[in-house]
């Protein structure tokens, strides 16, 4: 299929830094970094975002290692999961992942369009789905790493 007029490779960037921009100025990144704020002046929830990263990113290589069926893989995600019931229990923590959520899904909707509008003319497939991180690394709460593939 024919392009009827060429676009250079500097104005397809400048039209991402544009789009990026966009993304920046919206409503879902004020509202993340609204709510990340909040969670930087909360001890308890930023100990326990962090406690829940290093479980889930240890219960990501045990499910690799041993398989979930494992007992320590059980009593880790048994561990992992108090702490996601403790987490419930703090306001300023749902607000950030909400948030963080919602930004996320921003990006992913903004990339979907993309490659859908892409498809027909272009052999994209499409890679796992990340979190904003540039991968998922656990501090999304683990809500990226169950849907693998679209």
């Amino acid at each position: 299929m024919a392009l009827a007029t060429r676009v250079d490779t500097d104005a397809i960037l400048a039209a991402a830094d544009q789009l990026a921009a966009m993304i920046r100025q919206s409503d879902e990144c004020r509202l993340y970094w609204n709510a990340r704020e909040k969670m930087a002046r909360n001890p308890r929830a930023q100990r326990l975002f962090d406690e829940l990263k290093k479980k889930t990113n240890g219960l990501w290589t045990l499910r690799d290692r041993l398989g979930e069926s494992h007992e320590k893989y059980q009593r880790m995600k048994h561990e992992a999961d108090l702490l996601w019931e403790s987490l419930y229990e703090t306001p300023v923590a749902l607000q950030y992942k909400a948030a963080q959520d919602e930004l996320n899904g921003l990006v992913q909707e903004v990339i979907e369009v993309m490659l859908a509008n892409l498809h027909g003319t272009l052999p994209v497939e499409r890679g796992p789905r990340m979190c904003g991180s540039g991968g998922c690394s656990g501090g999304c709460g683990g809500s990226c790493h169950a849907s693998a593939g679209a």
